[in-house]
């Protein structure tokens, strides 16, 4: 299992003010494919969702699970997103029609029926920290 953490200083900063209740965020990435690349996470606050600011782990992948520790997260609503980078472009590989041809994950996707959004993914990370679990979807045939 493969861990990455994040510095203390930049999740106060970047996630705002409340260090005296924040904790850590262990997120559980399931269903990886061990083999090239990088996965890609990034955790949002409702007023850095897809903008700067977020918070940002690359991790190398291994078959099963991979962890990712975000620490000092203060209390609140978050979305999480991930996507392994198999082929090293630092991109995510899309089809034709716009489908991911490399593994993915969000907080909440079994809900997502068009493009994610804050309302869609949030999730509430307590007072001390929490833990998550988030599988990665690959398309068939990898």
């Amino acid at each position: 299992m493969k861990a990455m953490t994040i510095a203390a200083a930049a999740a106060a900063l970047l996630l705002g003010a409340g260090a005296a209740q924040a904790g850590d965020l262990t997120v559980h990435l399931t269903g990886t494919h061990a083999g090239g690349g990088k996965v890609f996470t990034t955790l949002y606050s409702r007023d850095t969702f897809f903008k700067p600011g977020a918070l940002h782990a690359v991790v190398d992948p291994a078959s099963g699970e991979v962890t990712v520790v975000f620490h000092d997260v203060p209390p609140g609503d978050y979305a999480f997103m991930a996507f392994h980078d198999e082929n090293g472009d630092g991109q995510m590989g899309r089809s034709p029609v716009g489908m991911p041809t490399e593994g993915w994950g969000m907080t909440n996707a079994e809900q997502l029926m068009g493009p994610p959004t804050f309302d869609l993914l949030k999730f509430s990370v307590a007072a001390g920290g929490s833990t998550i679990s988030v599988p990665l979807h690959y398309s068939s045939g990898q």
